[in-house]
């Protein structure tokens, strides 16, 4: 099946949208709101080995977690404000955060947060070396190793292991 996080900001849909494989469409879940299943900006999706749907939602500052029905099971603020998320085939979880500041979420700062499916403890923190990027998006390879996609100047950037 295929989900879609539809709408950004504004007056958008804020919601999910279910499609089977071949396009069929299924279902959809959510409203523009502060409340569980409502979102200010379904920003990420990634699902886990068990298929549990986690949609960074930004605007509200926490990962929402969903069967795939669109039952919600959790929400997650420790991720600071999601703007990419992506799980790894060891149930890792990675979160690009590049909204966070003293304005938009007083406390927490920009970068990729880490941590485990499992639990939702945070392991590790990447500090954003130019918050000037916009590093919206994050995937992992199987050696480890981070790619983040920024749209501000339009580029990539690989984050190794020492």
């Amino acid at each position: 099946d295929i989900f879609v996080g539809d709408g950004h900001g504004g007056e958008s849909n804020a919601r999910i949208v279910k499609f089977s494989k071949d396009g069929t469409f299924i279902t959809t879940w959510g409203t523009q709101g502060t409340g569980p299943g409502e979102f200010e900006l379904p920003h990420g999706l990634a699902m886990d080995a068990s298929g549990r749907l986690f949609v960074g939602d930004r605007g509200n500052s926490r990962i929402q977690i969903f069967d795939q029905d669109g039952t919600f099971l959790d929400e997650w603020k420790q991720f600071g404000r999601p703007s990419g998320i992506f799980i790894d085939q060891n149930d890792m979880l990675y979160v690009a955060d590049h909204t966070s500041d003293a304005e938009t979420n007083p406390g927490w700062k920009e970068g990729i947060r880490i941590g485990r499916v499992a639990d939702g403890e945070v392991t590790a923190f990447i500090a954003d070396p130019d918050p000037d990027a916009t590093l919206e998006g994050i995937v992992a390879d199987v050696d480890g190793n981070l790619y983040g996609s920024l749209t501000g100047g339009m580029a990539l950037r690989r984050y190794t292991k020492k």
